[in-house]
């Protein structure tokens, strides 16, 4: 009822596929990395409670192959794919749901010597700096495109009126987050004209950038890494002062999110990605 999928940072795959591996251990799953910082307290006994963190969660690995006329062909394929200088996102598939960590590290690789007659074993340990396992799925909706409504041929009774398109989402839209943890919303404006003072708002927070965006411009919001960019650019000069980035993070429970403009909110695109985060896979 466990599959596992690495994907290289190249776009190579290695799958988990059960006719060929069988998974036989794996530690790190559901078991993260928590720290709490404390301070003595100056009165009195015991301590004070600073905060806490999840850190970087380590995944061990170990696979056997099904049948040991593999074992030459599924070195070579181990010991080629998972190799140093790479990431690795690590997709796992279990009773229905998918989860990820993203950008993993290889720490540790090893495939014993046996008898030939015995299928080989694959023994892997990987380092996870997200420390949560993310949802597959990001959202990745435009808030603010429209939905068509005409078509050719046309046809049409004046008294009823026309109606050419609507908005998806109403430059709004509220969204659920059921992780185990706060979420990072990233937003991606795209120009079709001419854009003055976009804006991301979120919750009771919004980011604001003054300045302009001309046709084809790509403006990228990120709560994750609090950082604006055009067309790849840094501009965090162009922050607005009153913009807060922890305003655009999502808390568990329903979010809102949406997006605003002086001039042109009309010729945006605005794409939105979050991915959940749970505490195991």
């Amino acid at each position: 009822m466990i599959t596992l999928k690495f994907i290289r940072s190249d776009g190579q795959e290695f799958t988990v596929v059960d006719s060929v591996w069988g998974l036989t251990a794996a530690e790190g799953f559901d078991k993260p990395v928590v720290s709490v910082f404390t301070q003595s307290a100056a009165i009195g006994d015991g301590d004070i409670v600073t905060g806490s963190r999840v850190g970087a969660r380590p995944i061990n690995i170990q696979l056997v192959a099904k049948s040991a006329a593999l074992n030459e062909v599924l070195r070579r394929a181990a010991t080629s794919f998972f190799t140093l200088g790479r990431t690795y996102d690590l997709f796992v598939y279990r009773y229905g749901n998918t989860r990820y960590a993203p950008a993993c590290h290889l720490q540790f690789i090893d495939l014993p010597l046996k008898k030939f007659t015995f299928p080989i074993s694959l023994n892997l340990s990987l380092l996870c700096p997200e420390g949560y396992f993310l949802s597959a799925d990001s959202f990745s909706e435009n808030i603010a495109g429209i939905v068509g409504r005409t078509g050719w041929p046309y046809m049409a009774q004046n008294s009823y009126g026309r109606l050419v398109g609507i908005y998806s989402f109403a430059e709004t839209v509220y969204l659920d987050n059921d992780g185990d943890a706060e979420a990072y919303c990233r937003a991606v404006f795209t120009a079709r004209g001419e854009v003055t003072n976009p804006k991301l708002i979120a919750g009771d927070g919004f980011v604001r950038v003054i300045g302009t965006m001309t046709t084809g411009d790509v403006l990228m919001i990120d709560g994750r890494r609090k950082t604006i960019t055009l067309n790849g650019e840094n501009i965090s000069t162009w922050l607005d002062k009153a913009s807060s980035f922890d305003g655009i993070t999502f808390a568990i429970g329903t979010n809102s999110v949406g997006f605003a403009a002086d001039i042109g909110s009309n010729v945006l695109d605005v794409y939105i990605y979050y991915n959940k985060r749970y505490m195991g896979a």
